[in-house]
Formats: C-alpha cells, sequence, structure tokens
C-alpha cells in the first residue's frame, strides 16, 4: 500500500512514500523474527537475531530513539554512536509523543549529515504505525507532522531511511542506551520546544478525574460490596470485551452490586420485615445462602456444581 503526504507550505508534486519505496521503508520484520522465544532466552537470542539482521549497516548510519516517563517528567534520548543526546519535554506529554520527538530529533541529525541510507530503530511500534499509515492523530499531530516535513525534505535530498521496529528491554545495545538516554532527559534534560496539542491536556484532565475518581472510591463508605469485587475504577465498563448477552451482564450487574430482589436487600431499604430466607426461614437470605446454603435448593445446587 502506498500513502501520499501533502505538506502545507510546500509546492512540490507529492512524494510517495511506501513500504517498497527506496526512499523511506518501514520495517517491521522483528516481531517475526523473535516470535515463540521464552521470556527466559529473549535477552540472549533477540540480541543475535537483530545482529544478524542488522550486521550490514555501518554503524554511525544506525540512530536509536527512545522515550520515557519518570516521576511525572518526560523525556527522550537518542543513541548513535559517538553522538547522544537527550531532552527533556513540556508536561503534559506522553511516552507515545516523547517516542515520536525521539524520531524527530534523530532525523535533526541525519539532516546534518550527508545525504546516505540511514537506520531508525524505534521500540515504539504505534510511532512508526502512525507514520506508515499517515493518518492523522489529535494529541501528536505536532511532531508527526514534523516528522512528515523533515522526511519530504530529506528524499529530495537523496536520502533513504528505514524505521525498524525493535523489541524494548531485550539488551539490544543501542536500544538500552536509548532508553538510559531518555529517562536522563526525563529528569534533567534541556527543554525540547514543541507546540502542546489541547487534546493532551484532556488526556491531563482525564487523568486526574479518574485519579479523584479512585481515591473516593477507595475511601468511600458506599458500595463496599462491589468494591471488593472491583477496586479499581474504569472508564470501561466490566463486561467490556466479553461475548455475553444483556440478561448475563444485568444478572451479574446486580450481584456484583448487592442489589437483588432477596430478604438482605429488601430489608436495608425498607422493603421486607426481616432478612430470613423465605423458603428455608434460617438462613440470611443473600445471594450466597440462596446458591450455597439454602437446602430448598439442593437439586439445583447438585446441577450446578456438575458443571
Amino acid at each position: 500500500m502506498s500513502s501520499d503526504i501533502s505538506l502545507p507550505g510546500y509546492n512540490q508534486p507529492r512524494v510517495h512514500f511506501t513500504n517498497d519505496s527506496s526512499s523511506v521503508k518501514y520495517d517491521l520484520s522483528m516481531k517475526q523474527a523473535i516470535q515463540g522465544i521464552p521470556d527466559q532466552l529473549r535477552c540472549i537470542s533477540i540480541p543475535r537475531i537483530f545482529n544478524e539482521k542488522y550486521q550490514n549497516v555501518n554503524s554511525c548510519k544506525r540512530f536509536f530513539t527512545d522515550g520515557s516517563r519518570i516521576n511525572g517528567s518526560t523525556g527522550f534520548g537518542v543513541f548513535k554512536e559517538n553522538s547522544t543526546a537527550f531532552r527533556k519535554l513540556q508536561e503534559p506529554c506522553s511516552v507515545y509523543v516523547a517516542e515520536l520527538a525521539a524520531i524527530n530529533f534523530a532525523l535533526g541529525m541525519i539532516s546534518n549529515m550527508p545525504a546516505d541510507h540511514f537506520f531508525i530503530f524505534s521500540d515504539s511500534l504505534s510511532s512508526i504505525e502512525a507514520l506508515r499509515s499517515m493518518k492523522p492523530v489529535k494529541h501528536a499531530s505536532y511532531f508527526l507532522t514534523k516528522i512528515r516535513e523533515q522526511m519530504y525534505a530529506l528524499v529530495e535530498r537523496s536520502y533513504k531511511i528505514t524505521f525498524v521496529w525493535v523489541p524494548s528491554h531485550c539488551s539490544i545495545y543501542g536500544n538500552e542506551k536509548a532508553d538510559s538516554l531518555a529517562k536522563v532527559g526525563a529528569q534533567e534534560g534541556e527543554i525540547y520546544d514543541r507546540r502542546i496539542s489541547h487534546d493532551e491536556f484532556f488526556h491531563l484532565v482525564r487523568q486526574s478525574s479518574l485519579q479523584s475518581w479512585q481515591h473516593d472510591w477507595r475511601d468511600g463508605q458506599l458500595g463496599r460490596w462491589l468494591h471488593s469485587i472491583i477496586p479499581n475504577v474504569s472508564l470501561r465498563a466490566w463486561h467490556y470485551g466479553l461475548d455475553v448477552g444483556r440478561d448475563f451482564i444485568r444478572v451479574m450487574s446486580r450481584l456484583m452490586s448487592n442489589h437483588y430482589s432477596l430478604g438482605a436487600h429488601l430489608h436495608r431499604i425498607n422493603l421486607a420485615l426481616d432478612k430470613l430466607c423465605t423458603k428455608c426461614g434460617s438462613g440470611y437470605d443473600d445471594i450466597d445462602h440462596v446458591v450455597w446454603q439454602c437446602p430448598d435448593n439442593d437439586a439445583s445446587r447438585a446441577l450446578l456444581l456438575d458443571t
């Protein structure tokens, strides 16, 4: 598939960036190459696979990029043999934006070198996919635009760029160095100038709201039964991703909230005189009693246990 980009400020023919283009390539082959490797062998096997695949790439043509967030601060690092860089990014900022900032910075370094074929290695699959798809991403539009502008200019000057995905934290030397630089950048790097998207502020508000909600949910007095089942708040419903029907969702929601038509709940809201089971007359009439204890349900309980 090919993707056209038309950049503002350029009255030039569109540049065609394709996976098979001689100018810009996107190499995700490491995904396939490392499939099935046990976790305990990843730090041994993956560097060997990486070195075999890219041994012919001159070290001075390799740029490793990474982003990091530490203690509320975000930064990025770029590593190349005999040349390193790290920067801090103004908040609010996500690691994803930092990954793109690192790629943008690496392209700037490349633009100051003689035209050649350069490789940018990143462990951010989402960043590489965003560049390859050329689709707009609201909260990262600034760096995506800057990267595409630089790509356009470099292609016009006969540069070749290959973006390569590499797995993180697998002892690939360049990636580990970039990761360390990104951490330094987040803590003590010089501020890297950028325009902050309003969507990033929305993310900050959403994150703050979630934290406040979590605090209230943890320390509140109501809903303690449900809290014992779902201690962490989420923007997604508890049944997200489950292939279940509405009846199942309705019943389970009532059970988890401890709101159902049994004596225990009805007495709590003054709709029943006592909490005793209306069938056996002795047990506390909650869901635990009905399912596991009430002798009136012995036959149904046996069927349940058999399944």
